[in-house]
C-alpha cells in the first residue's frame, strides 16, 4: 500500500511538485494554475485515502482485542471450574486423567490468545498469570479482563482488569499470542506510519502556506492559504471535572517528531509528557513550547485533570486544498529591483528575496546609493533611503564576490565593483503576470530539508515510513519462520513426554506376539509330554 505506485504518496507529491514547475516556467498562464489547483486535490485524496487505511487498521486492532479479551475471559473461566473439580477429585483419591486432559487443552487453546505462565499447586490446582505477573486464575477464582475506551482517545480500546471504577491499561505488559500481536502491531507499525504520514501533510501544509505568503498573485495581491492551515488536536480525558481550555499550534514544523503528548495538572504545576518516550517537563504555565508545538493554557483545569495533545496524528486525514481560484496562486515576488542607468561601475542587487509579510507593501521606493564615505570618512557602504537599516557596510576591495544583506522584512545580495553614486531601487511589484520567483521558491521546497529538524525533506521522510513498514514486515516474516520450528519442537518434546510413538508400539506389539508365540509352543510341548505319561501309566 504504502509503496506502490498506485496507491503510496511518493508518486503523487512528485506530480504536484512537477505542477508547481509548470506554473514557474509559464507564470502568467492559467491552465497551468488550473492543474496545479488539480493535482493539489490529488494530493489530498492521496493523503486521505491512506489515512483511512492506516484508520481501518486501527479499528481492525480494537475489534481484535475485543474478540481475544471475551475468548480469554471464557477460558479463564473453564479453567477455574476445572481446577475445582480436579482438587475435588483428588481429594477422594481419584486422579481425573480426563479433566487433567481437558484442562491441558484449555491452556492450549489460551495460550494462543495471550502469552500465559502457569504454576501447579500441590493440590492439583494450575494458577495461570500474564503479562508482567497479572494473575488471571488462581484455583477456582478466575480474573475477567476488559476492553475499554482510552479515556484520552475514545476511538482507541485499551486492555484492563474488569471491575475496578478506572480501569488501567495493562496493554504494553501483555506479549505473545493473538491479543499481544495486535497491541504490537497497533503500537510498532500502525502508529507511527500515521504520525510520520500526518507529520508529512503538515509539513507540506505549513512550509507551502508560508512560501505563498511571501508572494504575490495575478491580482497584485499577496498570496494567501493553498492549503487549509492544520492544527493539533487537544481532546480531554473523559474522567475531567473541571472546565479548563488547553490549545496548541505548530510553532516550528521542523522540530515535530510525530510524538503525541499528555498534559497532566496536579493543582499547581503542569506536567507534559511524551507519549512516545515518557520524558516530561514540569511547569507552571500557561504556555509552553515542546517538539515544535506551543501549549497555551486559556481556563485552568481542575487538579487531577488531563488532555491529550496530538500534533500531527490525525492530519493526514485534514489535509486539503483551501484555494480555488487559480489566479490567487503566488508565483510572483512583491518586491522588484532595479539598477540605475546611469551607473557606472559594475555593481549588483541579485536574489532579492521576502521573509516577511508585516511591512508589505512598502510605503515607497527604497534607494541604496554607494558612497565611499558611507560608515564614516574612507569607510565605504550604501546609503540607505526609504527604510530603516542603513548604511549597509560594502567594500568593493574584499566585498565584490558577494556579500548579503537584509532590509525590513526582505534579503538580497550586492556583489561588484560599484563607484561612487551608483544606486539601486526596491519598489512594490505591481505587476508579477511574468514574474515566477516565488514560483520556483514554492517548486524548490520539495527538495529542502524541512522535517525531523531539518535533516529530510518530504520525500525523505515518506521514505523512512516505508523503509519502517518493509523491515518490520521482513522481521514478522522471519520470526514468524523461526518461532513456527520453535513450535514444532516443542510440540515434538510434548508428544514424546505424553504421547504414543507409533513406531515404539509396532515393535512392542511384535515382541509381545513372539512372546505369545513362544509360550503357545512351551504350553504344546507340556500338553504332548503330558498325554505321553498319561499312555504309559495306563498300561
Amino acid at each position: 500500500m504504502l509503496a506502490s505506485s498506485d496507491t503510496g504518496l511518493g508518486p503523487v507529491l512528485d506530480n504536484f511538485f512537477a505542477a508547481v514547475q509548470d506554473v514557474a516556467n509559464n507564470p502568467g498562464s492559467i491552465p497551468e494554475r488550473q492543474v496545479l489547483i488539480g493535482q493539489g486535490q490529488v494530493l489530498a485524496e492521496r493523503f486521505s485515502f491512506l489515512d483511512e487505511r492506516l484508520s481501518a487498521f486501527d479499528r481492525e486492532v480494537n475489534q481484535r482485542l475485543t474478540d481475544s479479551v471475551s475468548q480469554i475471559n471464557a477460558l479463564a473461566q473453564n479453567i477455574a471450574n476445572l481446577n475445582e473439580q480436579i482438587v475435588d477429585a483428588r481429594q477422594t483419591g481419584f486422579e481425573p486423567n480426563d479433566l487433567l486432559d481437558t484442562r491441558d487443552q484449555v491452556v492450549l487453546e489460551l495460550a494462543e490468545l495471550v502469552g500465559v505462565t502457569t504454576v501447579e499447586q500441590d493440590d492439583g490446582a494450575l494458577n495461570i498469570f500474564i503479562g508482567n505477573g497479572q494473575s488471571l486464575v488462581i484455583g477456582n477464582s478466575a480474573s475477567q479482563l476488559e476492553a475499554f475506551s482510552d479515556p484520552n482517545n475514545v476511538s482507541r480500546t485499551n486492555v484492563g482488569i474488569a471491575g475496578v471504577s478506572n480501569p488501567t491499561d495493562i496493554g504494553r505488559f501483555l506479549s505473545g499470542g493473538e491479543l499481544g500481536a495486535a497491541l504490537q502491531f497497533r503500537n510498532s507499525v500502525v502508529d507511527p506510519a500515521r504520525a510520520q504520514l500526518g507529520l508529512i501533510a503538515v509539513g507540506v501544509t505549513d512550509t507551502f502556506n508560508a512560501q505563498q505568503a511571501l508572494g504575490l498573485d495575478l491580482n497584485g495581491d499577496l498570496g494567501g492559504d493553498f492549503f487549509q492551515s492544520i492544527e493539533p488536536t487537544v481532546a480531554g480525558a473523559a474522567q475531567n471535572t473541571g472546565a479548563g481550555i488547553i490549545t496548541a499550534s505548530i510553532d516550528d514544523v521542523s522540530q515535530l517528531t510525530g510524538a503525541s503528548y499528555t498534559i497532566s495538572f496536579d493543582g499547581t504545576d503542569y506536567t507534559i509528557t511524551n507519549n512516545d518516550t515518557n520524558a516530561s517537563q514540569t511547569g507552571a504555565g500557561p504556555n509552553f513550547t515542546v517538539d515544535g508545538v506551543a501549549i497555551s493554557v486559556g481556563t485552568a483545569p481542575a487538579a487531577g485533570d488531563s488532555f491529550l495533545i496530538e500534533p500531527v496524528t490525525t492530519a493526514a486525514g485534514l489535509f486539503s486544498v483551501e484555494l480555488s481560484d487559480p489566479r490567487l496562486i503566488a508565483a510572483a515576488s512583491p518586491v522588484r529591483s532595479s539598477a540605475s542607468i546611469a551607473n557606472a561601475g559594475s555593481g549588483e542587487l541579485e536574489n532579492l528575496s521576502v521573509n516577511g509579510t508585516a511591512g508589505l507593501p512598502l510605503a515607497g521606493t527604497v534607494t541604496l546609493t554607494f558612497n565611499p564615505d558611507a560608515l564614516g570618512a574612507g569607510i565605504p557602504g550604501f546609503d540607505v533611503v526609504g527604510i530603516g537599516g542603513g548604511p549597509i557596510a560594502f567594500d568593493p576591495s574584499t566585498d565584490s564576490g558577494g556579500v548579503s544583506a537584509t532590509l525590513g522584512d526582505f534579503s538580497f545580495e550586492l556583489s561588484g565593483v560599484p563607484v561612487d553614486g551608483d544606486s539601486f531601487t526596491i519598489q512594490n511589484n505591481l505587476d508579477g503576470s511574468g514574474d515566477n520567483r516565488n514560483a520556483l521558491a514554492l517548486a524548490g521546497i520539495q527538495r529542502e530539508p524541512n522535517l525531523l529538524g531539518g535533516t529530510a525533506s518530504f520525500q525523505d521522510a515518506y521514505a523512512t515510513i516505508v523503509g519502517d513498514v518493509a523491515v518490520r514486515g521482513q522481521q514478522a516474516s522471519s520470526l514468524a519462520s523461526t518461532e513456527s520450528a520453535l513450535l514444532d519442537q516443542a510440540r515434538a518434546a510434548r508428544n514424546g513426554a505424553q504421547g504414543v510413538n507409533l513406531d515404539e508400539e509396532a515393535a512392542n506389539l511384535l515382541r509381545y506376539q513372539q512372546a505369545y508365540s513362544a509360550a503357545a509352543q512351551v504350553i504344546a510341548v507340556a500338553d504332548e509330554v503330558f498325554q505321553v505319561l498319561l499312555n504309559a501309566t495306563s498300561r
